[in-house]
């Protein structure tokens, strides 16, 4: 079951100042469950399946700017940085201002379903963790539309490895702004109809799995100075928020 996506504000709530600086915590500035690592894999299957150096790649959801960052490194390529928040893009530029990077990662602040760029104009587009916050066809066909032909679409997001129940349903979209999770094979049914070709379709979970009990030497101090910057209540609400993303991981 496929729910309307959420709103600008939705979405900013799980991003907020107080569940950035936890999830920067857990993850590093990639904010993926897997962290780097997820973003090295996913370049080297695109790399293996054809993404070469030079080119414009469009990055779906850009964030902090640290995928974008490593891509026009890796592939010396110029990264098209589509975000509906300001304040990542605010956050991704001076990161790139820092890095020498400013001229290749260049920031678009618009919604993933409309995206302001012309047909076939990009030679890849990249894009993690992240249409789960989306309406995933509408923004699919959008990719579609903007890749020239035979351009590579690389991407992973959170999957349903099993059906879900009304209540889990409603537990993603109240506290992680999710409408719908799709399995595998409803999202290579999905490319296919957007005039894909799926080259590779793959169930990542259990290279996630291993990091999240790991608890780190400082975490009680840490802790601390959470609840002391947010308050306890705000703190419970955040660490509820990843306890459930956990128990359904």
């Amino acid at each position: 079951m496929t729910a309307a996506p959420p709103g600008p504000d939705e979405v900013a709530d799980v991003y907020s100042d107080a569940g950035m600086r936890l999830w920067l915590r857990l993850s590093g500035p990639h904010l993926h469950g897997g962290n780097e690592d997820a973003t090295v894999a996913l370049a080297a299957r695109a790399e293996a399946f054809g993404l070469r150096p030079g080119g414009r790649i469009v990055e779906i959801a850009s964030a902090l700017g640290a995928p974008s960052r490593y891509l026009a490194r890796r592939f010396l390529a110029t990264v098209l940085c589509v975000d509906g928040d300001l304040r990542m893009h605010r956050a991704a530029r001076t990161a790139a201002e820092a890095e020498g990077l400013w001229l290749r990662c260049l920031p678009l602040l618009s919604r993933t379903e409309r995206l302001p760029l012309a047909d076939a104009g990009c030679d890849a587009a990249w894009s993690q963790d992240a249409l789960c916050h989306m309406d995933k066809p509408a923004v699919v066909g959008e990719v579609a539309r903007v890749l020239r032909p035979g351009a590579l679409f690389a991407f992973t997001d959170f999957i349903a490895r099993a059906p879900l129940t009304a209540e889990e349903r409603a537990t993603l979209a109240d506290l992680w702004a999710f409408p719908s999770l799709l399995r595998v094979a409803e999202y290579v049914r999905l490319l296919d109809d957007s005039g894909f070709e799926v080259l590779l379709a793959e169930d990542r979970t259990t290279a996630i799995l291993p990091r999240t009990g790991a608890r780190p030497p400082d975490e009680e101090p840490w802790q601390r100075d959470f609840v002391g910057r947010y308050g306890e209540e705000e703190a419970a609400r955040q660490y509820a928020r990843i306890g459930t993303w956990r128990g359904l991981l």
